[in-house]
């Protein structure tokens, strides 16, 4: 099996999700594509690695207990540019919300559940490149 190129190599990327194995999936094959990867299982632990390590990329689930993406995506914005509050944010969804709700709130992009991997590094690029 071939080793696909790298992307952005050593690019910081959060994924919030609840379901780990959500999380497992598309961290190993960011990390494999050369990605730093760090993960959190809801939006408290998100916010708190976004103030941390100020990645380049989030990737947030909209419906997680406690607090739903939308929260999380608030929380950020929040935040003073130098502890992460510009940080692109992508939505990533298994539920039909409407576009215009999701880039309405904030997020920079969308990617509905389940999605390919061509899909999900086409996403990350086309926010880091705008």
């Amino acid at each position: 099996m071939a080793v696909p190129a790298p992307f952005h190599e050593n690019i910081k990327i959060v994924i919030v999700d609840d379901r780990p194995d959500v999380r497992l999936l598309i961290g190993h094959y960011l990390a494999h594509r050369g990605a730093r990867v760090f993960t959190a299982r809801n939006a408290i632990e998100g916010l708190r690695l976004v103030r941390e390590i100020r990645p380049e990329v989030v990737l947030s689930d909209i419906n997680m207990p406690g607090r739903s993406g939308f929260e999380l995506l608030a929380d950020i914005r929040s935040l003073d540019r130098e502890n992460g509050g510009r940080v692109p944010v992508i939505a990533v969804t298994a539920y039909r919300q409407e576009h215009d709700v999701i880039i309405g709130a904030g997020f920079q992009a969308y990617l509905r559940k389940p999605f390919t991997p061509n899909q999900l590094v086409a996403i990350i690029d086309s926010v880091l490149e705008s």
